[in-house]
């Protein structure tokens, strides 16, 4: 494999992330999805190829691959994800949520080998608190952990 020096994100170049990053959070919060993910894009398309040799990738990726996954583009959403967990920085594969979602991903498009490896990494970086109800209340990750745990033996009592 070539090796690749990677040098450090220009703090002018940093910075016009940052904003776009925060613009795309912004946007998000106030329900314009596809302008939150245009932000993002935005964000990603400023990381220098090869892209997934810089860690900020991986934040961008995870966000619009977040997006995709609550309107239902799981295809979508396991591209942003996968994409995510490749990068050669680490951070892609030892991100709980990025796993998760990429479990996630995988078993609605019915890939449940792949689902049940990425969603017991998810449940071994952070056990069943991961599959807990998201800060809004909504409750995603039951349906998820029901599926994990009657396929693999977590040594938890199954009542």
């Amino acid at each position: 494999m070539a090796e690749y020096l990677v040098e450090e994100l220009s703090e002018e170049i940093q910075a016009e992330m940052d904003d776009l990053a925060q613009k795309g959070n912004q946007l998000e919060n106030e329900g314009r999805l596809a302008e939150a993910v245009a932000a993002w894009q935005a964000g990603l398309e400023l990381i220098p190829e090869p892209q997934q040799f810089y860690g900020q990738t991986v934040w961008f990726l995870a966000a619009i691959g977040d997006v995709y996954f609550q309107q239902g583009e799981y295809r979508l959403a396991h591209e942003c994800f996968d994409k995510a967990r490749g990068n050669m920085t680490g951070e892609g594969y030892g991100n709980p949520f990025i796993m998760l979602r990429l479990g996630e991903c995988c078993l609605e498009i019915g890939d449940e080998k792949n689902a049940l490896e990425y969603m017991l990494r998810a449940y071994m970086f952070e056990g069943e608190k991961i599959f807990a109800p998201d800060d809004d209340g909504e409750d995603d990750g039951a349906k998820y952990f029901e599926f994990l745990r009657t396929h693999i033996d977590l040594g938890l009592d199954n009542d």
